[in-house]
């Protein structure tokens, strides 16, 4: 469907996964571990130095002018900063509110809350069950996998289920991951599978942290270094509230791409849940081939897993790769095409631990044909949702303010 009246046929949106431009004025309160935080910043200093001339050119270097990225005089896109919008950090959050809905209220609680149930749930579809240590709250499962809180979250939020795809299918941990979502209370379960280690090295990583997290360390372990395979089983999500939905409802034609296909619920969509960089944006040239009127939502990961990994060098090579990724999308479109370029949050590799940093986010909004200018601090990663409503003159989603006035003037 194309409505000849909206000022664009389609709306790229490509959330670089933990793309923080700097810590956000509250954390000294909210997440004193965070104070200090700039992940753009210092992956640009710990690599010596860092060419992006795609992002430059759209103007993430203005936007973030102590990064070390250069500086273009003459940016070519609308441009400007993020507030999240949000209470913490964190991808699935970022991304409800990227798509326009408020985070529904769930109970937060650790794992040894609900760890009976969920053992009590495994043993009745016949499974293994057992501790995974003395004094841990993690399970054994079947002789092969932990399930158990995810350490690389912020507690009381997600549990995860971990196991090698050297030992068993990962369809399996899938579906112990998806017992576990069917106990669970808390927002998020993930299911995770990787290669080069086995059930013993998930266990011997698996450990107690003083906020009462119990699960695998799955940093000690290397499983974001070794083909990571993931699954976000969520619940909370509003989907009728969405920008999503309310364009598919309207007969336009929408497609999520990467870690984007877990994390937003839209009946309908395509849906291609990558975590490689390579294969994520292969997976984007081949969506601007296909459609032709609605919305394509792209997640880059890998990004988020180099910060998870306390990887400056490899987070920068996924910038790098990304970079070269955003050209190619940008010489596929045209002035009915709008591309607009953020994060969901940050994940500095250097600050000294590995969960997400709380950091303000890039807004770069680019058509060919725009005409650029600085639009700088928005309240909201809802304003894209907004926006994009907007565009396609639709029902709005529950939150945000729409920027589209400062697009097409």
């Amino acid at each position: 469907m194309t409505d000849q009246k909206a000022p664009f046929d389609r709306v790229i949106v490509l959330v670089l996964d933990a793309l923080g431009i700097g810590a956000l004025p509250d954390v000294h309160l909210v997440r004193p571990n965070d104070v200090g935080s700039n992940t753009l910043k210092h992956v640009v200093q710990a690599s010596g130095g860092l060419s992006l001339p795609n992002l430059e050119r759209l103007g993430l270097g203005t936007v973030a002018p102590g990064s070390g990225i250069r500086v273009e005089p003459s940016p070519v896109a609308v441009h400007g900063v993020f507030n999240l919008g949000y209470k913490g950090a964190d991808t699935y959050l970022g991304h409800q509110v990227i798509m326009g809905s408020r985070v529904a209220d769930v109970p937060e609680e650790l794992f040894e809350v609900v760890r009976d149930e969920v053992a009590q749930a495994l043993i009745q579809k016949g499974h293994h069950v057992e501790a995974a240590g003395e004094g841990l709250s993690a399970l054994f499962v079947d002789h092969a996998m932990i399930c158990g809180d995810n350490l690389e979250s912020d507690p009381l939020q997600t549990y995860h289920c971990v196991g090698s795809i050297d030992d068993i299918a990962y369809e399996k941990i899938v579906e112990v991951g998806e017992i576990l979502r069917s106990v669970a209370r808390v927002r998020r379960v993930v299911a995770m599978g990787g290669y080069g280690f086995h059930a013993a090295d998930i266990r011997r990583c698996t450990e107690l942290r003083p906020t009462g997290q119990c699960g695998v360390n799955n940093v000690a372990l290397g499983l974001y270094t070794s083909n990571y395979v993931v699954r976000h089983l969520t619940q909370g999500t509003r989907p009728d509230v969405q920008v999503p939905t309310i364009l598919k409802k309207a007969g336009y034609e929408v497609e999520l791409l990467g870690k984007v296909a877990d994390v937003i619920t839209c009946e309908g969509a395509h849906k291609e849940p990558h975590v490689l960089t390579g294969q994520v944006l292969e997976a984007t040239y081949q969506s601007m081939a296909r459609v032709r009127s609605g919305l394509i939502a792209i997640n880059i990961q890998e990004t988020d897993l180099a910060g998870h990994d306390e990887s400056a060098a490899r987070y920068a090579n996924c910038l790098k790769l990304a970079d070269e990724g955003i050209g190619r999308i940008m010489s596929m479109m045209s002035s009915r095409d709008l591309l607009i370029i953020t994060g969901d949050h940050g994940n500095d590799p250097t600050i000294g631990h590995d969960k997400h940093t709380r950091e303000f986010t890039p807004l770069l909004a680019w058509s060919p044909g725009i005409k650029p200018k600085g639009i700088f601090m928005r309240d909201s990663l809802s304003d894209i949702a907004a926006t994009i409503a907007d565009v396609f003159s639709v029902a709005r989603p529950e939150i945000g303010t729409s920027f589209l006035d400062d697009i097409t003037v």
